[in-house]
């Protein structure tokens, strides 16, 4: 079930998978919806790819709950549809090419998504 609020999402952390970070990276993010999407205010990657939102409530990647296509260069307000979750906690990461293991990829945020944020 969502519990999804008019709620801001807030960087809570910026993980680094791999030595290629700088390629990747995220602006502020803000944008939690009512209907169980989020939208990702600005990502910029070097090569077209993915970004995965995945439930990172334990502290660990969890299940992958959607996602959606990069482009090359800078990509402002990226809707990703998810699926029905009660996370609070949500990872939004970047995959330069193909989806791979999150704990390796090319950039990661850790975004609070709970009511009480």
């Amino acid at each position: 079930m969502f519990n999804f609020m008019k709620t801001a999402a807030v960087v809570a952390a910026l993980g680094t998978g791999t030595t290629a970070a700088a390629d990747g990276w995220f602006g502020l993010q803000e944008t939690v919806e009512d209907n169980g999407s989020i939208t990702l205010d600005l990502i910029r990657t070097d090569a077209a790819g993915f970004v995965a939102i995945y439930d990172y409530s334990t502290g660990e990647f969890g299940e992958m709950l959607g996602m959606a296509e990069l482009n090359a260069g800078a990509n402002a307000d990226v809707p990703v549809n998810l699926e029905l979750n009660s996370a609070e906690t949500l990872a939004a990461v970047i995959f330069e090419g193909e989806i791979g293991d999150p704990a390796i990829a090319t950039n990661w945020i850790e975004l609070d998504v709970s009511e009480d944020s």
